[in-house]
């Protein structure tokens, strides 16, 4: 049996925890040579919102990676509750099925009811009320003169994160935790908990780190639901595995745990999600004029405020001088920039920038960077870019196949060119597209074997040798 793809069928399953924790061990006992194909039931509801269930079917384990994922489509899936309501849920897509009516309730137990030919599969779950968060927040990491953050990581993000969660101590809690980030669901970060196994601190659970080191210019939301035991259990082994904590040839079939029954793997459960904002500002890159600094940055959709804080001495903190809620330049590569004017030819400005939600979250100050307006630039702001990232990324479409064009960053020659791809739009450097990337490699590159019916997302990647940074989104689709 293929257990990588028993594992990574499972959608809206995959699953990394951070590290420190010793879960229990789940008994080993079935061969996984032996064993025919498993049915894959994975499903949930959420408070507010409709059920749905994704069902699918492993592959033999000489199957290709790129066989085609065997969808359930004739199931017959309903879901109940405890106080008497219940519904058929409809086969939309790709083994999806989704209800319409019965929406998730706090204290409400949910039942589903996958049945396939003579065969019938349940499994219940209660919506555990979410306990919330004391605090939450983002910090700057100390750097050193050699690239390294304050851990001694090169190349790692500028930024870190604490959590306070709402747990009270008399209670054995378990909690299933998500990241999101600029409204994509890094579903490979999503991970459990067991506060059984951590030490609480005024009713809380301190957690450092959830899952990843914010990364600049990122609207997180972390979101934190009590689950059941048997919803801990699937989580806490499915991470094990991925992680490679535990070999996957020396796990059963059957692992993680489902609550479905036996010769099944996944789960149903129903969850309500407490949230925390976190935002992180851009990067900003200075480019010194006469008589004026330009300040470029990437956009940011969810960002609807930019505060620039400037002072004529190092230090800018948010007693300095500020000029709030300025009005955004974009250039024709959708580069934000901001024209401090007036300047004197010849003094340094050092600024940091804040950015805001359209919710009133507010970031802390960005890095500080600094610029001294120089006599012989003359004021231009129609050829801005970010210095360090390629610009005019075009991807044009061909018979199985598609060209990426770009125009080098303005850095120069030491920087190093990649091309990260993926089939899915909102490509970043932490989800799953990372695994798709070429290195290397010079405009124009020539992405060959590709399949006509799917739509391919491109950015290029720069490397630094500190950091890698990544281009804005195109796409395309070949003929």
């Amino acid at each position: 049996m293929r257990i990588d793809r028993i594992l990574f069928f499972i959608l809206f399953g995959f699953i990394i925890s951070c590290d420190g924790f010793h879960e229990e061990t789940v008994p080993i006992n079935i061969d996984v040579e032996d064993v025919e194909t498993i049915l894959v039931i994975n499903g949930e509801i959420e408070e507010g919102q409709i059920a749905w269930v994704q069902i699918s079917y492993s592959e033999d384990i000489n199957a290709s990676l790129n066989t085609p994922i065997n969808y359930e489509k004739s199931a017959n899936v309903s879901i109940s509750t405890k106080s008497g309501s219940s519904e058929k849920m409809i086969h939309i897509w790709n083994g999806i099925y989704i209800g319409s009516k019965i929406k998730g309730i706090i204290d409400e137990t949910y039942t589903m009811t996958v049945t396939i030919g003579s065969k019938t599969y349940t499994a219940n779950s209660t919506m555990l009320k979410p306990r919330g968060y004391q605090g939450a927040w983002v910090y700057q990491l100390a750097s050193n003169d050699d690239g390294k953050d304050s851990s001694g990581k090169e190349g790692s993000s500028k930024y870190s994160d604490e959590w306070i969660i709402n747990d009270p101590s008399d209670t054995r809690n378990r909690y299933l935790f998500e990241w999101w980030v600029n409204g994509v669901h890094y579903i490979r970060q999503d991970w459990a908990i067991d506060d059984n196994r951590v030490v609480n601190a005024n009713e809380g659970l301190k957690l450092f780190t959830v899952t990843l080191d914010p990364l600049p210019n990122q609207h997180i939301q972390h979101r934190t639901a009590e689950i059941d035991k048997i919803t801990y259990d699937y989580y806490n082994m499915y991470e094990k595995i991925v992680r490679g904590l535990v070999s996957v040839t020396s796990q059963t079939p059957y692992n993680p745990v489902s609550n479905f029954g036996q010769n099944t793997i996944g789960n149903f459960r129903a969850v309500a999600f407490s949230s925390a904002i976190l935002l992180t500002p851009p990067d900003i890159f200075v480019i010194a004029q006469n008589k004026q600094n330009v300040l470029a940055f990437e956009p940011n959709s969810f960002f609807k405020k930019y505060n620039l804080f400037w002072s004529n001495s190092s230090g800018v903190n948010e007693n300095s001088n500020v000029v709030s809620d300025f009005r955004l330049g974009m250039t024709s590569d959708n580069i934000n920039f901001h024209v401090d004017d007036k300047l004197n030819n010849g003094s340094t400005y050092y600024y940091r920038l804040q950015v805001e939600d359209g919710k009133g979250n507010v970031s802390i100050l960005s890095p500080e960077v600094s610029a001294v307006p120089n006599a012989n630039v003359t004021a231009d702001t129609t050829s801005i870019t970010l210095g360090n990232l390629p610009t005019n990324i075009v991807a044009t479409a061909g018979n199985g196949q598609i060209t990426i064009s770009w125009k080098p960053a303005a850095a120069g020659s030491k920087l190093v060119y990649g091309l990260y791809w993926s089939n899915q739009k909102g490509i970043t450097l932490n989800n799953t597209s990372k695994g798709n990337a070429f290195w290397n490699i010079e405009s124009p590159y020539i992405h060959k074997g590709l399949d006509s019916a799917k739509t391919y997302y491109y950015r290029v990647a720069v490397w630094d040798g500190v950091e890698i940074r990544l281009s804005k989104e195109v796409s395309a689709k070949p003929n």
